[in-house]
């Protein structure tokens, strides 16, 4: 789909909350949803009246130069440069929210609400809260709520052409806890998860592995340190889920075929791998023999790695392959904990919505091969898609999206995966494929 400039709209997410309850100000209809990822940030222009995107965009988030992961960043925020962080990353979003108005053709004085999901971290980081409590035991947040703010008090600039209007408010969606932010309560809300029937999983697999199981009217929260690999992080090749990263993986014979994100604009050549890409690369080279069960490299590709292009632009590497190994493990003894906290087996799970810009493009047989998700949860899986910004986009369109996560923090029960005993045992029997 495209707007009247030929710019190319993905609503890469479904929103099942009905709409034509906004009773905002007409003289400012439209409203900018954001969701700021540790990796990539990605913004959405919206008419609020009617729920039509009218532009979106996605961009790598500008802190990665302080670390791939939170803790990196928590670590260096709280040696003194949470001010060069918080800038960075408030310089990002201006970019993009200049470029969603210009991309649409619109004026920036209709935009009178911005609504941002994000982990807790980047919540503070954006803020420019403290990251004191975040970075050591009982790891405890500045806030978990946070009250809206004037944009321009945010934001230090003059008014102009492709800036929001004078009075355009910013609100965060609130946090559970230093490890569940917004960006799940958002994506919990928005694909309306209290609405469903029978045991539910919800898991965004960013750079912290985020889990939510719903099950007798108690929302399971649990989040494992898998690291940045499914956000592409810390693969030799690996990248965002931005144009020109390749997001699935087939074999094809005795070769690899793939596709890339498209976007609006062309992309010539190859820009990395996102995680579902990865995930589904090795899944594939398990296939053909050239990754061992226990995740070494066969002798022929062990110095080389495997290549999945002939100009050998994306590599997967024997660092690569272990890097994924632990990711997937803690993922799976992650869910294999929360599960038995509330008294139940794998077995009974009955739905798994797998969040974010990774469940969008991978398939569940990949996730299956590699030993990312269980068995037992074959044929259940469904991908919603970028539920963070979709919770963002909720709360542009319908009033009481305030309300509504407000009561999925009231139900979350956290469960510090660090307190049990038998994580450790779990993370090393989920090593292998």
């Amino acid at each position: 789909m495209t707007n009247k400039n030929g710019y190319r709209i993905v609503r890469n997410y479904s929103l099942p909350l009905a709409l034509g309850k906004f009773t905002g100000k007409v003289a400012a209809p439209l409203g900018i949803a954001v969701d700021i990822g540790t990796t990539t940030i990605a913004l959405e222009l919206v008419d609020r009246t009617t729920g039509e995107a009218l532009s979106g965009v996605t961009l790598l988030n500008s802190q990665r130069k302080w670390g791939s992961d939170v803790i990196s960043r928590i670590r260096a925020a709280n040696e003194g440069q949470l001010n060069l962080l918080m800038s960075s990353v408030r310089k990002d979003l201006l970019s993009g929210i200049i470029q969603v108005i210009k991309a649409a053709g619109s004026d920036g004085s209709k935009i009178g609400f911005i609504t941002i999901a994000a982990n807790t971290t980047m919540a503070h980081l954006l803020l420019g809260l403290s990251c004191a409590g975040l970075g050591q035991a009982p790891f405890t947040p500045e806030k978990i709520k946070f009250p809206e703010i004037s944009f321009y008090t945010l934001f230090d600039v003059e008014p102009a052409r492709y800036l929001p209007s004078a009075d355009c408010t910013v609100s965060v969606l609130p946090a559970v806890s230093a490890f569940i932010g917004g960006d799940v309560v958002g994506g919990v809300v928005a694909i309306g998860l209290e609405k469903k029937y029978g045991v539910t999983l919800f898991l965004d697999l960013g750079t912290n592995a985020e889990m939510v199981l719903a099950a007798n009217g108690v929302y399971y929260c649990a989040s494992a340190a898998a690291g940045p690999a499914f956000e592409g992080g810390s693969i030799s090749c690996g990248t965002g889920c931005i144009s020109g990263a390749v997001s699935s993986v087939r074999l094809e014979g005795s070769r690899f075929s793939y596709k890339t994100i498209p976007g609006g604009e062309v992309v010539d050549s190859l820009v990395g791998i996102c995680g579902s890409g990865i995930l589904d690369f090795v899944a594939s080279a398990l296939e053909a023999g050239l990754i061992n069960p226990d995740g070494a490299l066969a002798p022929v590709c062990a110095k080389t790695g495997i290549r999945l292009d002939p100009a050998g632009k994306v590599v997967l590497t024997q660092r690569d392959v272990r890097e994924i190994q632990l990711a997937k493990a803690a993922v799976r003894a992650g869910i294999a904990i929360l599960v038995e906290s509330a008294g139940l087996d794998e077995a009974d799970v009955s739905t798994v919505y797998l969040a974010g810009g990774f469940g969008l493009y991978l398939l569940e047989e990949s996730a299956l091969t590699v030993g990312l998700l269980p068995e037992s949860f074959a044929g259940k899986v469904s991908a919603p898609g970028n539920t963070a910004l979709a919770g963002a986009v909720a709360h542009l369109l319908d009033d009481g999206m305030a309300e509504r996560c407000a009561k999925a923090v009231s139900r979350a029960k956290t469960v510090d995966l660090a307190k049990y005993p038998r994580f450790e045992e779990l993370f090393i029997g989920s090593m292998n494929f």
